[in-house]
C-alpha cells in the first residue's frame, strides 16, 4: 500500500479555494458530521480544544472515512515531541500557532520532517498503518504540509522571511490573536483590523505561498476570498452548535408563548 496523497496540500497549489471548518469539541462524532457536510477540510484544534492523543486519532479516523474532506491538526505549540506525536497519529497536515520568526518556522519544519531533511524520530505507528505503508518513511516528507500561523505584530514584520523557509507550505492569519497583539479587540476596531489583515494577505500572496484565515465574520472572509486566499475556515463547531441550539430554543419559546396568549 502506498502512502496516501495529501489532498489538502495538492489543493493549495491547484484547484479552487478550499473551504474549512474548525473542530474544538474533541468529538469523533462531531468530526464525522462536519467532515461529511461538504467542507474541503476540517481542523482538529489541539491548541485550545480539550483534546487527548487517542481522541485526536479517533477524529482523524472519522475524517479519513469521509472523503474528500481532509484533516489538519493544529498542534498546541512548537514542542518537537508534540509535533511528532501528531504526525505519528496520522496527521499529514499540521498548523503551528504563534510563528513569529523564520528561525521558529525552520525549527518546526525540522521537527516534522524525517532525516536527512529533518529530525523526526522513526516511529510511524498509525501514520504508517502499523507497517502496511511499507515506504511511509521514504514518502512522508513529500506528503507533509506545514502551515505557520501569523498571529502577532512581530510575525507581521517577518512575513516574507517566514514564507521563504523551505517546508512552510502556507501561512494562516489568526485574526483574533492578531487583534489582541495590536490592541484592536472589539467591533469598533474592525475596519483597522481588516486593513491590516488585507495587507498581510497581499504580502503573503506576493511571496508565492498560499494564505488562509479563520473568521466567523463574513466581511473578513469575503475580503480574503476577493484578495486571493487559498483556504478559509468559516465556522467553529462549538459556536455553530450554540447558535443553532439557541435559535431553536428561541423559536419554540416564541411559539409556546403565542399559543398560551391565544
Amino acid at each position: 500500500m502506498q502512502t496516501p496523497t495529501n489532498r489538502f496540500k495538492a489543493g493549495l497549489v491547484n484547484g479552487p479555494v478550499q473551504l474549512g471548518f474548525w473542530l474544538s469539541l474533541a468529538s469523533p462524532n462531531t468530526a464525522e458530521i462536519c467532515a461529511g457536510a461538504g467542507y474541503d477540510w476540517v481542523l482538529i484544534d489541539a491548541e485550545h480544544g480539550a483534546q487527548t492523543l487517542p481522541g485526536i486519532a479517533d477524529q482523524l479516523r472519522a475524517v479519513d472515512a469521509t472523503p474528500p474532506c481532509s484533516a489538519i491538526v493544529r498542534v498546541p505549540g512548537h514542542d518537537p515531541v508534540t509535533i511528532r506525536q501528531m504526525l505519528d497519529l496520522g496527521a499529514q497536515s499540521i498548523m503551528v500557532p504563534m510563528i513569529d520568526t523564520a528561525q521558529q518556522a525552520a525549527a518546526i519544519v525540522r521537527a516534522a520532517r524525517y532525516p536527512p531533511e529533518g529530525e523526526r524520530g522513526i516511529g510511524g505507528a498509525r501514520a504508517a498503518r502499523w507497517g502496511r505503508y511499507p515506504s511511509y518513511v521514504a514518502e512522508a516528507n513529500a506528503q507533509l504540509c506545514v502551515i505557520a500561523q501569523i498571529e502577532t505584530a512581530e510575525a507581521l514584520g517577518n512575513i516574507e522571511a517566514i514564507a521563504a523557509v523551505d517546508g512552510i507550505d502556507g501561512l494562516f492569519i489568526g485574526p483574533a490573536d492578531l487583534a489582541a497583539s495590536l490592541g484592536l479587540l472589539g467591533a469598533a476596531n474592525f475596519p483597522e483590523l481588516a486593513k491590516i489583515t488585507g495587507g498581510a494577505l497581499a504580502r503573503i500572496r506576493a511571496t508565492g505561498k498560499p494564505c488562509g484565515i479563520l473568521s466567523r465574520d463574513p466581511r473578513l472572509v469575503e475580503q480574503f476570498l476577493e484578495g486571493g486566499a487559498r483556504f478559509v475556515a468559516v465556522g467553529i463547531d462549538a459556536f455553530a452548535l450554540a447558535k443553532a441550539a439557541g435559535d431553536m430554543a428561541t423559536e419554540w419559546a416564541d411559539r409556546m408563548a403565542g399559543q398560551l396568549s391565544g
